[in-house]
């Protein structure tokens, strides 16, 4: 789960309630 969250961190930098969002469906 920790690398799914670090690759979304990457990606989602900007949005980082999208963020919290992928990592509640997760």
């Amino acid at each position: 789960l920790a690398y799914h969250i670090a690759v979304r961190r990457g990606c989602d930098v900007d949005q980082p309630r999208n963020l919290a969002k992928s990592v509640t469906v997760e």
